[in-house]
């Protein structure tokens, strides 16, 4: 190693897995030299009843513990929980008694579960006869063909002379060296598989960290209680770290929680990204030694890390599961909340007659509840075959835009991986993030620009003479049918790319401009002139209308259009100004009578009837210019 180069250890976790008194137990004691029977029954017995943990030193680039999980049948669920967070299994086989029915049950659970790194130890050779030795090693090659361990090196070992045990160490190495790492980035995750209380010292749990680090200080939640606590001090097998990584077997000792508000199947998150669920779609594959049928809605007890939940399994496209081989598409109805994402594995066994269904991995961890049928089906077969990235983009496809935060608890992708994904889609400008840190589709604007352009464009078709349409009137659209602000982020973008323009609530195409229509110009062109020129002192709009032969569909638009571009001021039903006109007379009026002035002034002023005039002075009384003072009007910035 040079010179100033820290070394980065790899951390793994191996299980002990086997059938009861075949060694696991011993064979862990001959390769750390820690005796993982821990429990007064256990040692009464000589029965592992939990899974015992002991550090195991390979090579000083691997921090490596051994998980020793029990073997007899009742203790299945505890093997479970013991596997579900390992990199590689030492499957222990005894010499003198070969396949045993939990060595089948171990291997089918590991199968189930994924586990895919092995080695088989074929233990208590001592006790058997050469020639016995290569039958036994003959039956158990034959009983693995098909599982994790058909390619598994197999090592013969005495654990009580030591016979085989550096060949135990060696071939380990090698089958850690091609085991994939950890996810060590982004959100911590530890299921809690021991609770205790350390005097002096407060709570303590313990459990193997799934994925991300944590560091002495670090503030965690536990789920599904929703508690946050504070990390006071870590420990590895006993000694005091300031972090822990995923892979290893780590202590916590937490401050803010008792004792009893915790138990065996919470789990321990450094951030709210992970989905806490009832309801989950799965891929089941059935287990082998599956030998009673289960009806729909049948119940089962599910076991993900080392949670174990009772609920429902409902089918799609059955109504009883048969004991065959085959894979299933399902969803599990819970009846305890679970913290769990996409990918992770499970084992689903019966209550009662008591066996292993089968097990699998999750396609959805905040699924929604579904109706018999192909329907179904098929959208399970979507969620199951998307890549991470098509899950993403269907998720904000759905929820039309949303922060990195929420797609990771929508989708249960990791929160580091959903924001690395992101980045990609960026780059391919497939999203547009927002200042709120939410996300679109680049698709979903591009259908609402598409529908609005063309809006539009047969809007100014059918109305030329008016300056837009109602933003209002808009939201009607179907493609405008999403959250009020997404809705104005869309717009703004339009308007910044030169798509459309916005006067006020009007929006309009760039470079669209009001106009009168084609063979309609001169006519209109002068029937507004006469119109201006009258002044104060309108005829009915109609009239001028008329006396152009303008149709009566245009008639009404025409007026609009000044009322709409604030060239027209509605004096009643009838009758409307020509906007400018109308403040001319107010100056007009104003700069005679700078303070205030009556009726009679106003009249003999600008030289109108009461049939305009009384409407003009309520129209300046609206417009805040004039307040009315029994027989005066006052002049609004006069009034003292």
């Amino acid at each position: 190693m040079k010179a100033g180069i820290m070394m980065v250890k790899r951390t793994f976790t191996i299980g002990m897995a086997g059938h009861i008194d075949h060694g696991k137990t011993t064979l862990t004691k001959a390769l750390t030299d820690i005796d993982t029977d821990r429990l007064k029954e256990e040692k009464a017995r000589n029965v592992s009843i939990e899974p015992g943990f002991a550090p195991l030193h390979l090579t000083e680039d691997m921090d490596v513990s051994i998980i020793d999980v029990p073997g007899h049948e009742r203790f299945i669920r505890q093997m479970i929980a013991g596997v579900a967070g390992i990199d590689a299994v030492v499957l222990t086989v005894a010499a003198d008694e070969g396949v045993m029915p939990q060595t089948k049950e171990h291997l089918e659970i590991l199968s189930l579960l994924g586990v895919t790194g092995g080695l088989i130890a074929v233990t208590k050779v001592d006790n058997v006869e050469k020639e016995l030795l290569e039958l036994a090693a003959e039956d158990i090659r034959e009983e693995v063909q098909g599982t994790p361990f058909s390619n598994a090196e197999m090592v013969f070992v005495d654990s009580i002379s030591q016979s085989g045990i550096h060949k135990v160490r060696e071939k380990l190495t090698e089958v850690l060296q091609t085991v994939p790492m950890r996810n060590t980035r982004g959100a911590f995750r530890l299921p809690i598989d021991q609770v205790f209380s350390v005097h002096g010292q407060g709570t303590v749990v313990r459990g193997t960290v799934y994925e991300g680090s944590i560091t002495e200080g670090d503030t965690i939640q536990v789920l599904p209680l929703r508690k946050m606590m504070k990390v006071r001090q870590l420990q590895i097998h006993g000694t005091q770290v300031e972090k822990g990584v995923a892979g290893q077997r780590l202590a916590m000792n937490l401050s803010g929680v008792d004792r009893e508000e915790l138990k065996r199947g919470d789990v321990a998150v450094s951030a709210e990204h992970y989905v806490t669920t009832q309801l989950i779609n799965i891929v089941l594959h059935t287990s082998k030694e599956m030998h009673y049928a289960l009806k729909q809605r049948g119940h089962i007890k599910l076991h993900l890390g080392t949670a174990e939940v009772y609920g429902n399994i409902v089918f799609f496209d059955r109504n009883v599961l048969k004991p065959e081989k085959q894979e299933v598409l399902c969803q599990l109805r819970l009846n305890d909340p679970i913290v769990t994402k996409r990918n992770d594995t499970f084992i689903v066994r019966r209550p009662s007659p008591t066996e292993t269904v089968g097990g699998g991995w999750v396609i959805n961890p905040n699924a929604e509840r579904l109706r018999f049928g192909e329907t179904s089906i098929r959208l399970l077969e979507q969620e199951m075959e998307g890549t991470p990235a098509e899950h993403i983009k269907k998720a904000i496809w759905v929820n039309y835009w949303l922060s990195a935060e929420v797609l990771a608890k929508e989708t249960g992708i990791l929160i580091d991986d959903v924001k690395e994904i992101l980045q990609q889609l960026k780059e391919n400008g497939e999203v547009i993030e927002y200042s709120n840190g939410k996300l679109v589709l680049r698709e979903r604007y591009d259908q609402f620009l598409k529908a609005i352009k063309q809006e539009l464009q047969e809007f100014h078709q059918t109305h030329p003479l008016q300056k837009g349409k109602n933003k209002q009137e808009l939201q009607a659209m179907k493609e405008m049918d999403m959250p009020k602000d997404l809705t104005e982020r869309f717009i703004e973008r339009a308007e910044a790319e030169g798509e459309i323009k916005r006067d006020k609530q009007f929006i309009s195409l760039y470079p669209f401009s009001p106009a009168f229509p084609k063979g309609w110009e001169t006519k209109m062109t002068q029937a507004k002139e006469k119109w201006v020129k009258d002044g104060l002192t309108p005829r009915p709009w109609a009239e001028y209308m008329q006396e152009q032969s303008i149709p009566m569909e245009l008639r009404e638009e025409l007026k609009y259009s000044f009322l709409q571009a604030y060239e027209a001021i509605t004096m009643d039903e009838k009758h409307i100004w020509p906007a400018f006109k109308v403040v001319e007379a107010a100056k007009q009026l104003k700069q005679q009578y700078p303070a205030s002035f009556t009726l009679q002034d106003a009249k003999e002023e600008l030289n109108i009837t009461r049939k305009y005039l009384v409407p003009f002075l309520e129209w300046l009384d609206e417009q805040n210019w004039t307040k009315r003072q029994e027989n005066e009007r006052v002049w609004r910035n006069y009034d003292k």
